[in-house]
This record gives C-alpha cells, structure tokens and sequence, in this order.
C-alpha cells in the first residue's frame, strides 16, 4: 500500500486527536509488531510488505515524537527505514546478533527505539539484554530538543519475559534499578517507558517496576481517555474484539512528578489490526513546569 492510501483508510476513523491539541505536547507511542518469522505470522492475512507499508504509515499519520517498537527483526528494520527515513531515525542497536534457545532463533533486539529526527537530536543511549533471557530487553536514549536544547527527555523501550511470573523478575528489577540511575541522575528530565510488558497494572510485577520512582502507567493517568482504553487486543490476528483481560500488557508509564498525561489511545481499526496482533498505542503529554 501506498503511504497516501493507508492515510486515507486512517483519515476515515474521522479522529479529532490526529493532531496534538497542543504543540507543546510531546507523543509517545509504543507498538508491537509481532516477530516476522514466527509461527504464527502464517495466519496473517496481508504480506510483509503491506504490513510494513500499513505499521510505517501508522506513524506517519499519528505523528509521534518517540516511538518504542517490539519484536522487530533485522528484514523489519530496514523496510521500516526505507518508508519513514525522511521523519524518523533509528537509534542504533545489535539487532543482527542471533541466539539460539531451544529450537527457535531470538534476535537480540526486541526493543529498538525510534525518534523524530527533525525535532530532536540524540545524546546518550544504551542497550542491555536481561540475565539470561537474550531476547528480552530494554533500550534507553536521551534526546534534546533541537529548538530549545535543555528541554530533554529519557525513553526506555522494554520487553519483558512472556509469562508474568517469578522468571519475568530478573529483569524487572534489571529495569528498576536503571530507573533508580535515571532518575537521581536527571531528577528533572521526564522519563517515559514504552513496552511489552507481559503483565498488567495491578500484578505486583508491575508495581516491582515503579516502586519509589514517582512513575505510573499512562493509561491510568490520562485526562482523556476512551471507552475500554485500559485493556488491549493482543494474539488475535486481525480481530478487532475487546478481550476479556483485566488490563494492558502494553504500557507507556510516566514520571508523574514531570508529566501530566492529556491523552491516551489505543488504535485498533480493520487496517490495524491486520498489520500486527498488538494494537499500538499512544499519550499525549504535557511536561510540567517547576512552579506546577
């Protein structure tokens, strides 16, 4: 599909949140796009090609500031690059290096980090693969804002073990204790992790996470926010049915004391939920001023 085409699909939702009601707001949008070699990928109904052409076009069209993929291979990567370079930039991983586990091959990176590259320039970043599980990770960079350098922010991109249970702990306290770094180190920089999860708000997984950290998933912060909005659509290719989970796998949490949340979205129209078995979703957020 043609960029102009998927648009068009999107513009037919009629959303009055395309555009952010305040420029000054910053985007966030996490989003899953299911692992292209694996088993299940067989079920989909359209090609890679129109897949990658729909998931490109997505970001596109929403416009985020920050975007935290999952589950990208290296065949993924670059189709996506060759569709939305002239916004977006990658920050740069080791997503060739392979694993084997068992019977399947894992690429290293399941959670590249990909940045508006017209508003923002990139300072720091860094890559860690959890103890022990090869391909589940966390990603962080710093950027700053191209027009106004000391408005900076942190975005961490995760994906946790696909149980939630005691093996998903290792790296979530891997991920805590970074957080912990972060902030005592940039107390006022606003921090947002995007990811999957593999559990949602209420587990004490979760809560293992955010302890002490002044941090909160933005599903549950949002001035606006829709009908439904805290659970997801996950594992049912092209099925845009609400299903009966108690909340999100897919998070994008916040430093409270730095953000205020103004909106929060899930996208799962037909088109969308034919390019992925996640539905991407997104905030808009408003950074605090030190007098607030």
């Amino acid at each position: 599909m043609k960029r102009e085409e998927v648009f068009a699909s999107l513009a037919k939702r009629g959303d009055t949140f395309v555009k952010k009601a305040n420029e000054d707001y910053i985007r966030v949008m996490t989003s899953n796009v299911l692992f292209s070699h694996a088993e299940n990928s067989a079920n989909f109904e359209l090609s890679f090609q129109e897949r990658t052409d729909i998931l490109a076009g997505m970001y596109l069209y929403y416009q985020p500031d920050f975007i935290g993929l999952q589950e990208v291979t290296d065949e993924m990567q670059k189709a996506f690059e060759e569709r939305f370079s002239d916004v977006y930039a990658f920050v740069y991983s080791p997503t060739g290096e392979k694993i084997k586990r068992g019977e399947w091959v894992a690429h290293r990176n399941y959670t590249p980090l990909v940045y508006n590259k017209t508003k923002f320039d990139l300072i720091a970043h860094r890559f860690h693969v959890f103890h022990e599980q090869s391909c589940w990770s966390y990603q962080w960079a710093m950027y700053a804002d191209k027009q106004d350098p000391a408005k900076q922010y942190i975005h961490m991109n995760l994906h946790y073990f696909y149980k939630c249970n005691e093996e998903q702990l290792p790296g979530i306290r891997e991920v805590h204790e970074e957080l912990v770094h972060l902030r005592r180190h940039f107390p006022r920089v606003p921090i947002f992790v995007t990811g999957d999860y593999n559990c949602h708000r209420e587990h004490p997984n979760f809560m293992v996470m955010i302890e002490g950290l002044n941090m909160e998933t933005g599903s549950w912060l949002a001035e606006d926010i829709e009908p439904g909005g805290t659970a997801y659509w996950c594992h049912l290719i092209g099925s845009m049915e609400l299903q009966n989970y108690p909340s999100a796998i897919d998070h994008i949490t916040v430093t409270t004391d730095l953000c205020r949340v103004k909106l929060h979205r899930v996208l799962h129209d037909e088109l969308l939920c034919k390019s992925s078995d996640h539905c991407s979703r997104f905030i808009d957020v408003e950074i605090k001023k030190k007098e607030d």
